[in-house]
């Protein structure tokens, strides 16, 4: 099952447990498919610097480095989209998700951002929270 996940729920699952984390180690251990490509990188080494978060990878005792290492070892890197739609116009980096899901063949993508889950769905692409996706691949996995 091929999934785009977007930035928030990958910060959230690479600093703290729950369905996020749920979902990155099924990527490692090859129970889902996480695409990513360039941008998506990008925008989590600058979210990364966030105080809130530089506080959490400090506890953590890793660094922003390690941090999107693990992240990079876990997806599978594509080409950045030909096109992206302009579908959200209050937040335009959301529409790079919709894009790489559309063009990359994913089921599902992933989200915590209101202006992602408001859509419900994109191309017959599902738009899902964190544990919504978990309760979708744990059926698929059955």
């Amino acid at each position: 099952m091929k999934i785009v996940i977007d930035t928030n729920v990958v910060v959230s699952g690479l600093l703290w447990g729950g369905p996020p984390n749920q979902l990155l180690k099924w990527a490692r251990d090859g129970v889902l498919e996480a695409i990513g490509c360039e941008e998506i990188i990008e925008e989590i080494r600058r979210v990364l610097k966030y105080k809130k978060f530089v506080k959490r990878i400090s506890k953590l005792d890793t660094s922003p480095g390690q941090v999107i290492a693990y992240f990079m070892n876990l997806v599978r890197f594509v080409p950045s989209p030909d096109s992206i739609p302009n579908v959200i116009p209050e937040d335009p980096f959301d529409n790079i998700f919709l894009a790489l899901a559309f063009e990359n063949d994913a089921v599902l993508i992933v989200s915590g951002d209101k202006h992602l889950l408001s859509l419900k769905e994109y191309k017959g692409i599902q738009i899902v929270s964190p544990s919504e996706a978990t309760a979708i691949v744990e059926i698929c996995r059955v």
